[in-house]
């Protein structure tokens, strides 16, 4: 059983941590083993997360003023947190999968970006494109109409060319 200096120590290291994240999801955890939360943890960080299981009466103190206060609602029976200052989406990716072969591991609900999201909502952020993905789409959707530009810009060259080497040819002939 913690003390109350040592569960308002933990809940002043959350809160700091807490305030540079944009990723905060909620899950239940029902009879994970040992090694299968070492190897969901090894993959959250992976994705640039944490993921840790802490005392609902903590994360409370925790988010108590902020602007995830409205968590505190959804912090009843067994939670795990799982969260991130990257790419939410990387984040719920790995998440999706993992609950996918470990179904003890539900969703529950999230935080993002200052909106809390039930279940089902959170589990759609892991059918988007990750940031990387957009971004290359943005990429090559900017390249595609400096291609066409040039293209269109070098046919009325090649076919100047083409035309002068007929023309020539006919001279010669």
């Amino acid at each position: 059983m913690l003390t109350k200096e040592q569960k308002r120590e933990q809940s002043d290291q959350l809160r700091e941590t807490f305030s540079g994240i944009n990723t905060l999801f909620l899950l239940e955890n029902h009879g994970l083993s040992v090694n299968e939360v070492n190897q969901l943890r090894s993959n959250v960080r992976r994705s640039n997360g944490t993921y840790k299981v802490v005392k609902n009466s903590v994360v409370k103190l925790a988010i108590d003023g902020t602007d995830k206060a409205d968590l505190a609602g959804h912090l009843v029976g067994p939670k795990a947190l799982a969260w991130t200052e990257g790419d939410p989406v990387a984040l719920a990716k790995v998440l999706k999968e993992f609950t996918k072969d470990h179904p003890e591991l539900t969703w529950h609900a999230a935080w993002l970006e200052g909106q809390i999201l039930e279940s089902s909502e959170a589990q759609k952020l892991a059918e988007l494109p990750s940031r990387e993905e957009l971004i290359m789409r943005l990429l090559f959707m900017l390249q595609s109409p400096i291609r066409r530009l040039a293209t269109a810009l070098n046919t009325p060259i090649q076919n100047l060319a083409s035309v002068l080497g007929q023309v020539a040819e006919n001279k010669t002939e």
